[in-house]
Protein backbone atom coordinates (compact mmCIF):
# COMPACT_ATOMS: atom_id res chain seq x y z
CA UNK A 1 0.00 0.00 0.00
CA UNK A 2 1.26 3.17 -0.96
CA UNK A 3 2.13 6.19 1.95
CA UNK A 4 -0.16 8.42 2.78
CA UNK A 5 0.39 12.18 1.99
CA UNK A 6 1.40 14.62 4.64
CA UNK A 7 0.19 18.01 4.18
CA UNK A 8 2.69 20.02 4.09
CA UNK A 9 4.44 22.77 6.47
CA UNK A 10 6.22 24.90 4.38
CA UNK A 11 4.41 26.26 2.01
CA UNK A 12 4.29 30.04 0.54
CA UNK A 13 1.96 32.07 2.44
CA UNK A 14 -0.09 33.13 -0.86
CA UNK A 15 -0.81 29.27 -1.45
CA UNK A 16 -1.53 28.67 2.27
CA UNK A 17 -5.04 28.93 1.84
CA UNK A 18 -5.82 27.46 -1.15
CA UNK A 19 -3.62 24.24 -0.35
CA UNK A 20 -6.10 23.91 3.31
CA UNK A 21 -9.17 23.79 1.52
CA UNK A 22 -7.98 21.14 -0.90
CA UNK A 23 -6.98 19.23 2.10
CA UNK A 24 -10.47 19.96 3.88
CA UNK A 25 -11.81 18.01 0.88
CA UNK A 26 -8.95 15.35 1.10
CA UNK A 27 -9.53 14.34 4.60
CA UNK A 28 -13.16 14.33 4.00
CA UNK A 29 -12.16 11.98 0.72
CA UNK A 30 -10.57 9.52 3.66
CA UNK A 31 -7.43 10.06 2.31
CA UNK A 32 -7.39 8.28 -0.73
CA UNK A 33 -4.39 7.42 -2.72
CA UNK A 34 -2.83 9.15 -5.32
CA UNK A 35 -3.48 6.49 -8.06
CA UNK A 36 -7.07 6.33 -6.99
CA UNK A 37 -7.42 10.05 -7.17
CA UNK A 38 -6.06 9.86 -10.74
CA UNK A 39 -8.30 6.94 -11.82
CA UNK A 40 -11.14 8.82 -10.48
CA UNK A 41 -10.27 11.88 -12.89
CA UNK A 42 -9.52 9.82 -15.64
CA UNK A 43 -13.37 8.01 -15.45
CA UNK A 44 -14.60 11.33 -15.67
CA UNK A 45 -15.93 11.97 -18.98
CA UNK A 46 -16.99 15.47 -18.74
CA UNK A 47 -13.24 16.31 -17.12
CA UNK A 48 -11.97 19.55 -18.14
CA UNK A 49 -8.22 18.96 -18.29
CA UNK A 50 -6.00 15.06 -16.81
CA UNK A 51 -4.28 14.81 -14.34
CA UNK A 52 -2.08 11.63 -13.32
CA UNK A 53 -0.73 9.88 -9.40
CA UNK A 54 1.92 12.52 -9.48
CA UNK A 55 0.66 15.52 -10.76
CA UNK A 56 -2.35 15.26 -7.87
CA UNK A 57 0.70 14.34 -5.03
CA UNK A 58 2.17 17.69 -6.83
CA UNK A 59 -0.64 19.55 -6.42
CA UNK A 60 -2.18 18.18 -2.47
CA UNK A 61 1.64 18.51 -1.59
CA UNK A 62 2.03 22.18 -3.37
CA UNK A 63 4.99 21.57 -5.26
CA UNK A 64 3.37 24.20 -7.93
CA UNK A 65 0.94 25.80 -8.64
CA UNK A 66 -0.39 24.02 -11.75
CA UNK A 67 -3.41 25.34 -14.22
CA UNK A 68 -6.82 26.17 -12.96
CA UNK A 69 -8.22 23.08 -14.44
CA UNK A 70 -6.14 20.60 -12.97
CA UNK A 71 -6.84 22.19 -9.49
CA UNK A 72 -10.30 22.06 -10.34
CA UNK A 73 -10.40 18.03 -11.68
CA UNK A 74 -8.13 17.18 -8.42
CA UNK A 75 -10.82 19.11 -6.35
CA UNK A 76 -13.89 17.46 -7.95
CA UNK A 77 -12.18 13.75 -7.80
CA UNK A 78 -12.00 14.18 -4.46
CA UNK A 79 -15.86 15.73 -3.96
CA UNK A 80 -16.76 12.64 -5.89
CA UNK A 81 -15.03 10.31 -3.15
CA UNK A 82 -16.03 12.13 -0.66
CA UNK A 83 -19.91 12.32 -1.76
CA UNK A 84 -19.10 16.11 -1.55
CA UNK A 85 -21.23 18.22 -3.63
CA UNK A 86 -18.74 21.09 -5.01
CA UNK A 87 -21.40 23.18 -5.84
CA UNK A 88 -22.74 23.12 -2.73
CA UNK A 89 -22.87 26.55 -0.15
CA UNK A 90 -19.66 26.26 1.79
CA UNK A 91 -19.79 26.91 5.30
CA UNK A 92 -15.79 27.24 5.64
CA UNK A 93 -15.66 30.98 5.25
CA UNK A 94 -18.84 32.11 6.53
CA UNK A 95 -17.98 35.83 5.74
CA UNK A 96 -17.30 35.35 2.43
CA UNK A 97 -20.15 36.39 -0.59
CA UNK A 98 -20.08 36.53 -4.19
CA UNK A 99 -20.19 39.96 -5.54
CA UNK A 100 -24.11 39.53 -5.95
CA UNK A 101 -24.26 38.72 -2.28
CA UNK A 102 -24.97 34.82 -2.70
CA UNK A 103 -22.91 32.62 -0.17
CA UNK A 104 -20.17 30.87 -1.71
CA UNK A 105 -19.68 27.88 -3.13
CA UNK A 106 -17.26 24.96 -2.55
CA UNK A 107 -16.02 25.88 -6.49
CA UNK A 108 -16.26 29.12 -6.13
CA UNK A 109 -14.40 29.91 -3.06
CA UNK A 110 -11.98 27.40 -4.05
CA UNK A 111 -11.65 29.46 -7.48
CA UNK A 112 -11.12 32.60 -5.48
CA UNK A 113 -8.48 30.91 -3.03
CA UNK A 114 -6.64 29.84 -6.36
CA UNK A 115 -7.07 33.53 -8.23
CA UNK A 116 -4.80 34.72 -4.80
CA UNK A 117 -2.72 32.29 -5.23
CA UNK A 118 -1.97 32.59 -8.71
CA UNK A 119 -2.68 36.91 -8.86
CA UNK A 120 -1.73 38.07 -5.25
CA UNK A 121 -5.29 39.71 -5.73
CA UNK A 122 -9.35 38.63 -6.65
CA UNK A 123 -10.55 42.38 -6.66
CA UNK A 124 -13.00 43.32 -9.59
CA UNK A 125 -12.82 40.23 -11.77
CA UNK A 126 -15.41 40.93 -14.54
CA UNK A 127 -18.42 38.59 -14.49
CA UNK A 128 -18.14 35.96 -16.94
CA UNK A 129 -21.46 34.82 -19.22
CA UNK A 130 -22.13 31.88 -17.21
CA UNK A 131 -22.19 33.57 -14.15
CA UNK A 132 -24.22 36.50 -15.40
CA UNK A 133 -26.70 33.61 -16.91
CA UNK A 134 -27.08 32.05 -13.93
CA UNK A 135 -27.91 35.34 -11.62
CA UNK A 136 -30.40 35.92 -14.23
CA UNK A 137 -31.85 32.45 -13.78
CA UNK A 138 -32.19 32.27 -9.76
CA UNK A 139 -33.37 35.73 -10.24
CA UNK A 140 -36.34 34.97 -12.74
CA UNK A 141 -37.08 31.71 -10.12
CA UNK A 142 -36.98 33.90 -7.12
CA UNK A 143 -39.51 36.11 -9.24
CA UNK A 144 -41.91 33.15 -9.75
CA UNK A 145 -41.87 32.34 -6.76
CA UNK A 146 -42.26 35.52 -5.08
CA UNK A 147 -44.89 37.90 -6.20
CA UNK A 148 -43.48 40.86 -4.25
CA UNK A 149 -40.11 40.74 -5.42
CA UNK A 150 -38.87 43.02 -8.47
CA UNK A 151 -40.13 41.41 -11.31
CA UNK A 152 -39.95 43.30 -15.09
CA UNK A 153 -43.27 45.42 -16.01
CA UNK A 154 -45.99 44.02 -17.60
CA UNK A 155 -48.90 45.44 -19.31
CA UNK A 156 -50.93 44.55 -16.60
CA UNK A 157 -50.47 46.00 -13.10
CA UNK A 158 -51.68 45.51 -9.83
CA UNK A 159 -50.84 48.93 -8.49
CA UNK A 160 -53.74 51.38 -9.03
CA UNK A 161 -53.19 54.32 -12.27
CA UNK A 162 -52.34 57.51 -9.79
Amino acid sequence: MPPRLSKPTNVAEDHRPLLDMLWRFYVAANEPATRRIAIVIAQDDDRKATANHETVRRVLTARHLPEWQTVEVVFEALCRIGDVDPDDVDDGDSDYFDRWDHPATHRGRLRRLYMLARHGTVEDLPRTRQAKAQQEAANKARSAIDPWSSAPPSAFSDEPPI
